[in-house]
């Protein structure tokens, strides 16, 4: 018997659990009505609610399949729903019900409707046992396509309304008496179910922090609000802390269960430099915490779902555990549903990112079928972005519209050359979506459109004065910051010359204001390793990434500038404790020891050839693994060469300007020439 998985509409499991976790957040203050920037009152958790429409599932759902078997079968259908039916050659039967059927050509339709959340169906068989061979059959723009599933529901007892995570159990490393009552540490970050036991309280409030001093400060800690421990016992909800205090001695038993998913980290890093070695790993745990239904920004505050944030997870996770499914999860989650009212997240350059993502998943995976999956959502956001482009076809920013790009400030008075450049990079992924699925005439729509943007940015927004990109061509303020230059770099947008230019004039001008975010740090190391500075990418790691460390993080933070101190550190947002103290876009270290130290990325889709470019770093020797669709490769650089071990083909080695083809399965060991 064939093995099954639980199936649905495309996209229905996403946006249902989508749903639920962006309707979580709470705030740990409360907000005078009209003006949230002013903060008032007790400390609590108030509900939070998201800043865009956040979509539901499909609650009717038809799915089919018609196969030939050679040899008999019976099939019978679970579901979720009782209000559901198994059709086959047109005669329909209640789920739970044995059906045999003979050799020769038959037609199973599965019928389900389900208001509490979406319609599920298990199918027991071989031919027909239930998985993505099933089709949409409700008419529509999705008619046709693959039923939705996921490697995480190929059990018959499981629950698709309920995300499966695993647990472990923590305990704190220290108990502390403080301020009249008693502060439980952790150790490091966590997000975790809290478990109280008390024989002599029957509630208490528990103030959560991620750093000490929140969690001391009640006013204003995040916390839980009248704990009932019934029986003596009580289990939170799963909550992002690393300290608990309580206003109380009496004696209490706290403890906790961690909340993840068991991704395994395939990739791996490992150097002759401690330093490397810790932020490998915390930065390995930090992507660990907010890999969740979908890739989160953070753990705390928001705990919601941003695609600029998801996109460097992606890029993330290609070099770490190579999880496809929480991609393709993620993706589906942020698309949303019909009808396309606002730009993903409502910011413009998350909804490029939303694309560019697409064309990245199938050179690291290889993975068409999702591409041909998600093509109608490809071409309905296209077609969105372009009912919003300006007559010129250039970006231009819409009532509605969030502009960000980074925590940074800009001329975004008139159109923003970091948009087009954007603009231009989902073109050019939206070309390679339409080729896989033979839509010529898109593929050629989107590269011409890629080109003429291209060709704009470098005619008006490139300053001579200036040799760098302005923001703006229309204020007339020609002011330059580092965000348009560093994509322009990334991408190939610019002339040799040009891009001479901008690291002269912007990327080693401490003049240009600097970067004070992971997110767009990623973007400047990666432009930087492109080009071949990887001292400046190394000296960013132990600067800023360290700076971090120093101050005792255990998990990357949101946003690090050195000229602060104390817990200005901690502030954000107008808020206290407002920035998060575990965010995945800080995690882009990983990424950059193994595309630029390892030196390991595919040349086609899915790692059908690859190479191997390790650079020698100034951290010592140094070893690791990249992850690939069909197997890992290993990567060992000592004093005197480099060795690789791979279990795929299809690699080339470039190492003494020399080309050597790696045996799969057979170490190849080259020494330096130099």
């Amino acid at each position: 018997m064939k093995q099954a998985k639980w199936i649905w509409h495309p996209g229905s499991l996403e946006l249902y659990h989508s749903m639920l976790l962006h309707n979580r957040r709470t705030s740990a203050r409360r907000y005078k009505e009209g003006n949230p920037s002013n903060r008032v009152g007790q400390a609590r958790s108030v509900y939070y609610y998201p800043m865009w429409r956040v979509d539901g599932p499909v609650h009717n759902t038809m799915l089919k399949k018609t196969a030939t078997i050679v040899k008999e079968e019976t099939i019978e259908l679970f579901s979720n729903t009782n209000d559901c039916a198994i059709i086959v050659d047109g005669v329909s039967y209640n789920k739970n019900t044995k059906i045999k059927l003979c050799p020769g050509t038959h037609t199973v339709a599965l019928h389900g409707f389900c208001a509490e959340s979406f319609p599920a169906f298990y199918v027991t068989g071989d031919v027909f046992a239930s998985d993505r061979t099933y089709k949409v059959d409700i008419q529509g723009k999705r008619y046709g396509q693959s039923a939705g599933e996921s490697e995480l529901y190929t059990n018959i007892n499981d629950k698709v309304e309920v995300f499966k995570f695993s647990y472990k159990n923590v305990k704190p490393v220290s108990i502390e008496q403080v301020n009249g009552g008693l502060l439980y540490d952790f150790g490091k970050e966590q997000f975790a179910k809290i478990v109280v036991k008390s024989t002599e309280l029957d509630e208490l409030t528990l103030y959560l922090g991620e750093s000490r001093e929140e969690a001391l400060d009640t006013d204003y800690s995040h916390i839980v609000v009248n704990a009932e421990l019934k029986k003596g016992s009580y289990t939170s909800l799963a909550v992002a802390f690393r300290y608990i205090f309580v206003k109380t001695q009496k004696e209490l038993s706290i403890s906790a269960k961690l909340e993840y998913l068991p991704i395994k980290n395939r990739g791996s890093f490992k150097s002759d430099n401690d330093f490397i070695n810790k932020l490998w790993d915390t930065c390995a745990y930090t992507m660990l915490l907010n890999s969740r239904e979908g890739f989160f920004d953070g753990i705390k505050r928001d705990r919601w779902i941003w695609s600029g944030d998801a996109y460097q997870s992606y890029i993330v996770n290609y070099y770490l555990g190579f999880d496809k499914d929480i991609v393709k999860r993620t993706v589906r989650a942020l698309r949303g549903a019909d009808p396309i009212e606002k730009h993903i997240n409502t910011i413009t350059d998350y909804t490029f990112f939303w694309l560019i993502s697409l064309h990245d998943y199938y050179m690291y995976t290889g993975d068409k079928e999702f591409i041909e999956d998600i093509y109608t959502d490809v071409k309905d956001i296209l077609s969105f972005i372009e009912g919003r482009l300006g007559d010129d076809g250039m970006f231009a920013r819409r009532e509605g519209d969030w502009v960000f790009m980074d925590w940074s400030t800009f001329d975004s008075d008139g159109p923003m050359c970091g948009e087009q450049i954007l603009l231009a990079k989902a073109y050019e992924a939206v070309e390679i979506c339409a080729t896989i699925n033979n839509d010529t005439a898109l593929a050629e729509h989107a590269r011409k459109r890629a080109e003429y943007i291209k060709a704009q940015v470098n005619k008006l927004y490139w300053n001579e004065q200036k040799g760098a990109f302005v923001d703006s061509y229309t204020s007339g303020r020609e002011n330059v910051t580092r965000h348009a230059n560093i994509l322009a770099i990334l991408f190939g947008y610019v002339s040799e010359e040009r891009k001479q230019s901008i690291i002269k004039n912007v990327i080693y001008n401490k003049d240009i204001t600097p970067i004070t975010t992971p997110y767009f740090e990623f973007f400047e190391l990666d432009a930087m390793c492109k080009i071949g500075d990887l001292k400046y990418m190394t000296d960013m790691l132990n600067s800023y990434w360290g700076g971090m460390l120093r101050l005792g993080a255990t998990t990357i933070w949101e946003e690090f500038d050195p000229k602060k101190s104390g817990i200005e550190h901690y502030e954000m947002y107008g808020g206290k404790y407002e920035k998060s103290l575990c965010h995945a876009w800080g995690a882009s270290p990983i990424y950059l020891l193994g595309r630029y130290g390892l030196g390991v990325r595919p040349t086609k889709p899915g790692y059908e050839e690859y190479e191997v470019a390790p650079n020698r770093l100034a951290i010592g020797n140094f070893e690791g693994k990249v992850p690939t669709p069909n197997g890992d490769i290993f990567v060992k650089i000592s004093d005197t060469g480099c060795t690789v071990l791979s279990e795929i083909d299809g690699g080339v080695l470039l190492l003494n300007n020399k080309n050597y083809k790696i045996p799969k399965n057979k170490k190849l060991s080259v020494k330096f020439e130099n």
